[in-house]
């Protein structure tokens, strides 16, 4: 006599118990289902992740339900583990190996995506609160305004990146942020420090300082070289950015910009999320140590660089000025604490 079928419910039934821990033979019992279906079911549970057949096409799945869940809650619990440390726990728990595009898979289907953490300066109350504040102050702020500031800033530059960027599994539209120190990683194999700025339609030369900055070399080599001219083609309406660095706020520097007659933009403190020249410098990086040849000495690495920076498409710096408008509007939204930016 042939055997009766087992309903979907009794299936599903039969998984359950077994997640439980019970054995096939107390399943049969329990159920009072053949052992030998029992084992046919669950068998079928752990190759395909169901339990009815006639809805599996293709090829089998290598992983189950069960094992599914424990990728994306593992990974929901270290939400910055690499996929090669997940294999090493699954081949452990599980005892046989999985693919990295497996693990992938079941990510994506969990709705897991990785993704950057933003690394941001730690803001302290006071420092919220003088951005919150800015953000007011330039909310009516257009484009035609934004066109006439020239944004600009340091960043070093090392021979090995110093991007290393770490990634979080998270579901998308969920923003991770590293709050760390200013001065957040240490170099190594060797660094050149670079100033340069940018602005709608223009952007600087590009400075290798191979000194320490002083406020005395910033307001000769810098302010008067570089600043004045600029400023002398742009007009009146031009307008001068730059952070709070030590070097920038001395009395030679603050009276270079008054014999100049160059207007200085108010800048708050602990914000290269409104500075855009930000992400020219991350640019940069990115392809430097992208190239096929990367740089292997320091004077290839200026040339490097200052071949990045020559050849950066002027629209792309556009559209970073045309984003002020939106990073204000965020700052303000978020009342002074870190954006997307």
């Amino acid at each position: 006599m042939p055997g009766r079928a087992i309903s979907l419910v009794n299936r599903g039934r039969i998984i359950a118990l077994h997640d439980e821990g019970l054995s096939n033979h107390q399943i049969s019992d329990r159920l009072d289902i053949p052992r030998s279906s029992v084992i046919r079911i669950v068998n079928l549970y752990r190759t395909t992740g169901g339990v009815d057949r006639r809805f599996s096409t293709g090829r089998r799945r290598v992983t189950n339900e069960r094992e599914d869940r424990y990728i994306s809650n593992f990974v929901r619990r270290n939400p910055t583990i690499s996929i090669t440390a997940l294999r090493g726990h699954f081949l452990r728990t599980y005892q046989r190996p999985i693919a990295s595009t497996t693990i992938r898979r079941r990510l994506y289907s969990a709705n897991l995506r990785s993704r950057r953490v933003l690394r941001v300066p730690r803001l302290l109350p006071r420092h919220i609160a003088v951005r919150f504040l800015w953000a007011q102050e330039h909310r009516n702020w257009l484009l035609p305004q934004w066109q006439n500031v020239l944004f600009t800033d340091e960043t070093r530059v090392g021979l090995v990146s110093d991007s290393r960027r770490l990634r979080v599994w998270r579901a998308p539209g969920r923003q991770e942020r590293l709050t760390l120190p200013r001065e957040v990683l240490p170099y190594q194999g060797g660094t050149i420090m670079f100033w340069g700025g940018i602005m709608f339609n223009h952007r600087t030369q590009l400075i290798p300082i191979a000194q320490t900055m002083t406020g005395e070399i910033y307001a000769e080599n810098i302010v008067r070289a570089i600043i004045y001219p600029l400023r002398n083609e742009i007009g009146e309406n031009f307008i001068f950015m730059d952070d709070n660095a030590r070097p920038h706020r001395t009395r030679g520097v603050e009276q270079a910009l008054a014999d100049g007659n160059i207007r200085r933009l108010n800048w708050p403190a602990y914000s290269p999320d409104m500075n855009p020249i930000e992400h020219v410098w991350d640019y940069i990086k990115r392809r430097i140590h992208q190239r096929n040849n990367p740089p292997m000495t320091l004077n290839e690495l200026t040339f490097a660089v200052q071949d990045e920076w020559d050849n950066m498409p002027q629209e792309t710096i556009n559209n970073l000025i045309v984003s002020m408008s939106r990073r204000v509007r965020t700052l303000l939204n978020n009342r002074g604490r870190h954006t997307e930016y």
